[in-house]
């Protein structure tokens, strides 16, 4: 059964605020830490052939699939303290926009067909990226500069998927469905905070994800009548640089 969005969320937020409930701090009485910036996903995509699962005498090449494109967004994350050394995060992005281009051919008999690479935008979806990090700070509470190391797990949860109306099949095929599947991925992080006081800070880390999740492509008819349904895995493994400004408190 595949994870569900409702149900991962919920339960990363429940188990953070169990921990919190310790109330744990800093020396110097801080418990909590919260940012605002940028974030920029730079997918390390690479096509993973496409599985075929109706014929009609339609066929994909074996290097057909989909690539995820670069995409920029808000972002928040959130700190609690253990202590000194020690944090929990959670970083929570505005949905971006991430464009899916294409690999590869579909053919039909003879000469007739469609180059998926032509197409620089075979598909949009919005990219829901939960995570949750345990980080260790380097340093004294005190050290103006204060590196970073840590890991955790992200979710990643597909919606609002659009196809490209324009992409031309032959004999009237059209584009029938794009969808991908949810995912859950370790992470790592690396990352430098700079105090500019005893309460603002700013932040700039890149992360890693081993993300890779399924992405089905259905082609059908001009009457609407399904004639390919394929199936690409993709390996999105993202690399994710943060930059923002931060309160703690």
């Amino acid at each position: 059964m595949k994870p569900s969005f409702k149900t991962i969320l919920p339960i990363a937020l429940l188990g953070l605020t169990a921990v919190t409930a310790t109330h744990a701090e800093t020396s110097d009485g801080k418990t909590f830490g919260v940012s605002a910036g940028w974030l920029h996903v730079m997918p390390q995509s690479s096509e993973q052939g496409v599985n075929n699962q109706l014929g009609n005498n339609w066929n994909m090449t074996d290097n057909a699939g989909f690539k995820v494109k670069d995409a920029d967004t808000a972002g928040l994350a959130f700190d609690y303290f253990v202590n000194d050394n020690v944090s929990l995060e959670m970083v929570l992005g505005a949905p971006p926009k991430m464009k899916l281009s294409g690999v590869g051919r579909v053919n039909l008999i003879g000469n007739l067909g469609v180059e998926l690479g032509d197409y620089d935008n075979i598909a949009t979806t919005r990219a829901y990226t939960p995570t949750v990090l345990a980080k260790y700070q380097f340093g004294t509470i005190n050290s103006k500069i204060r590196p970073y190391l840590g890991g955790g797990l992200m979710y990643a949860h597909f919606s609002d998927i659009k196809t490209d109306p324009n992409i031309a099949l032959p004999l009237g095929a059209k584009i029938g469905n794009v969808s991908v599947d949810d995912a859950i991925a370790p992470v790592v992080v690396a990352g430098i905070d700079y105090n500019i006081n005893k309460e603002w800070f700013a932040t700039a880390s890149v992360s890693y994800a081993h993300l890779s999740t399924d992405a089905t492509l259905t082609i059908n008819s001009s009457t609407g009548s399904k004639l390919v349904t394929g199936k690409s895995e993709i390996e999105i493994n993202p690399i994710i640089t943060y930059v923002g400004l931060g309160y703690h408190f």
